[in-house]
């Protein structure tokens, strides 16, 4: 938006005092004009008249004055300012009356009060009217104003429209609303249009925006609206509901855009508090892999429901640092926080931290998760995601701590890739230990939990396709048919705590992702909400308009599609997006020799050997190439 630098006080009209010598002559005309007007004669000598002007214009600036018309701000005056207007007006017409009647000045038209009234309101009210837009125009450069659209033609999209209107940045062009019987309809002037042939509409009108009510976007009719503006090159953004903007009822105060977890169409479920309290409250909780993803919202999800401790615990001290100053900046709870920077591999170190803040549960949410750089990088692959959680494992088994979740992926299922077979082996761990605690007098408790891509993780695809967006494209897809399971990040971390309040031991828990999203639709759809085209679709006339989608093939160890669990079936359980899998694996109880074998290997940075135990221990894994990693010496 362009803005002129000109000050409001600059221009002399606008001014109380500048008002009132306007509104004087306005007074003063209009007087004159329903005179001539009566008499049929606009030369006729006013001089018999004159006394009545002064008392025209006394009486209708002071009651002007008196109603609080010049307190109004002529930038930000509505229909409203006919009241003071309509109302001085009259008192003058009546002092005009009552003046000639006691003057019996008989020669003057009875009518003419009536006359001015409607000319004087006419030329005051209106002129104000037109001096906002003079104002307006005068301050702000209209044609550079953004057009947008209004979805919902009703009490919200009413008031918001009304917003941006005497806003300086966008312009409300169109309507939008599901209901036919409101087509071709208008609010405040602008025009209601329905969903047909609404890319058309939006092209003509030059609508690059998208305004929805917040509450819209999570039921019908605004979910539909939401689906069919995912294949069009528009921006959405979600307004607060007005009413609870007021009352202060609002997570978020701010406009919003919408982001792609809106339009992968899945609903939010909240949290079984019951199941949250009885999995953390009151009790003493370490988090392994704190400054990832998943770990940093594990903590933040942690202390919504008072743990007696928190302690974070990561190896990078940039990601710690950052997630400290998060959690401190954020922080309402009066839960302890203690930070910890190390790395799990340290099974000695990691003992002294479950017995010094003698810790009760523990969520292990550490290790390597990005694919190809496992695939270049596989021995410290396999010590920090294997070898790791054996540390982990056999030091919570050894102390005072009580309980230990996994957090694992759906690479670990049939795993095809090294990331995947380290995670896998990560779960056969945790099952080889609860199997040795079913035979043993300790109470322990140790499960794993199992889901799929958690959005705008670091290094995952969401943010990849933004970057690559922004910097103008392309946006580089695996493979046409290439699908992934997603859920956001705060479900992800609400499922994992509740599933760990239904553990008793051995459990392997699978959350509930939807079904999977096509990586292409996923990136065509961000494409769109970043309002601009894919570059095979006629739909915008400039190339600066358009994104490309480049396909650049599957990389070493990547699958077309994720599975979630390797058994016929899941069990349900007391949360309707938790299930359990029912999964046999002969090679669980071999899980401690398998880690003492690669351990060896790694410390000798044996490949061959590596490659070896995890083809032999994992059924449908095969390590092709390990040239892949730049530090094999084949």
């Amino acid at each position: 938006m362009t803005t002129k630098n000109i000050s409001t006080q600059s221009v002399l009209w606008l001014r109380p005092t500048g008002l009132m010598v306007v509104d004087t002559f306005f007074l003063c005309f209009s007087l004159w004009f329903s005179v001539a007007l009566r008499y049929g004669d606009f030369t006729k000598d006013m001089t018999p008249f004159f006394w009545q002007f002064p008392v025209v214009a006394i009486v209708g600036v002071l009651s002007f004055t008196k109603l609080g018309l010049y307190r109004a701000i002529v930038r930000y005056i509505g229909l409203n300012i006919m009241i003071p207007v309509t109302g001085g007006i009259f008192l003058a017409a009546v002092a005009v009356s009552l003046s000639a009647y006691f003057m019996e000045a008989n020669s003057f038209p009875r009518s003419s009060p009536i006359i001015f009234w409607f000319v004087a309101v006419l030329l005051i009210g209106g002129g104000r009217i037109v001096g906002r837009n003079y104002v307006f125009n005068l301050f702000y450069d209209p044609a550079t104003r953004e057009h947008v659209a209004v979805c919902g033609a009703d009490d919200s999209g009413a008031q918001l429209a009304l917003v941006l209107l005497n806003g300086y940045e966008y312009l409300p062009v169109a309507f939008i609303d599901s209901d036919k019987e409101k087509r071709r309809s208008t609010i405040h002037g602008i025009r209601v249009y329905d969903l047909e042939n609404l890319e058309r509409v939006l092209k003509k009108l030059r609508i690059k925006r998208v305004f929805m009510a917040e509450k819209s976007k999570k039921e019908e009719p605004g979910r539909s609206m939401l689906d069919r503006f995912s294949d069009l090159p528009v921006i959405i953004n979600t307004v607060p509901d007005l009413k609870d903007f007021i009352l202060g009822n609002l997570e978020h105060p701010e406009i919003q855009k919408v982001g792609i977890g809106d339009l992968l169409g899945r609903n939010f479920v909240p949290p079984d508090k019951d199941l949250m309290r009885q999995a953390v409250q009151d009790k003493n909780i370490l988090v392994t892999g704190a400054a990832g993803t998943i770990g940093a919202q594990l903590c933040e999800t942690i202390l919504e429901y008072s743990p007696s401790s928190l302690v974070v615990f990561d190896q990078s001290e940039f990601g710690l640092y950052e997630l400290k100053r998060q959690i401190e900046n954020r922080k309402n709870s009066e839960s302890s926080v203690v930070f910890l920077l190390g790395s799990i591999l340290d099974e000695e170190y990691i003992g002294e931290i479950l017995r010094k803040f003698d810790i009760e549960k523990v969520y292990h949410a550490a290790a390597y998760k990005h694919v190809p750089l496992v695939e270049q990088n596989i021995v410290q692959g396999v010590r920090n995601n294997v070898i790791g959680t054996w540390n982990l494992t056999k030091a919570v088994n050894q102390s005072n701590a009580r309980e230990l979740v996994l957090i694992s992926s759906d690479k670990a299922v049939n795993p095809m890739n090294v990331m995947g077979a380290t995670k896998r082996l990560s779960e056969m761990i945790v099952q080889n230990f609860s199997l040795q605690l079913k035979s043993s007098s300790l109470e322990k408790v140790f499960s794993l939990v199992r889901f799929g891509n958690v959005m705008g993780s670091s290094g995952s695809v969401i943010p990849l396709f933004e970057e690559q967006i922004r910097n103008g494209g392309p946006v580089t897809v695996t493979d046409c048919r290439a699908s992934r399971f997603f859920m956001t990040t705060l479900e992800a971390s609400q499922l994992v705590v509740q599933s760990s309040a239904m553990a008793r031991g051995g459990e392997i828990f699978v959350l509930d992702m939807g079904e999977p999203i096509l990586i292409e639709t996923l990136a065509k759809k961000m494409i769109h909400l970043h309002g601009k085209s894919i570059s095979d679709e006629d739909r915008t006339v400039g190339d600066s308009d358009k994104i490309a989608i480049e396909y650049i093939g599957l990389r070493p160890g990547e699958k077309l599609t994720e599975e979630l669990f390797s058994g016929k079936n899941l069990a349900e359980t007391a949360h309707p997006r938790i299930f359990l899998a029912s999964e046999s694996d002969p090679a669980v109880s071999k899980a401690e020799t398998i880690c003492e074998e690669l351990e060896r290997a790694c410390v000798e940075s044996d490949y061959e050997a590596i490659k070896n135990i995890m083809e032999n221990s994992l059924e449908s894994f095969e390590l092709e190439d390990l040239s892949a990693d730049p530090s094999y010496r084949g």
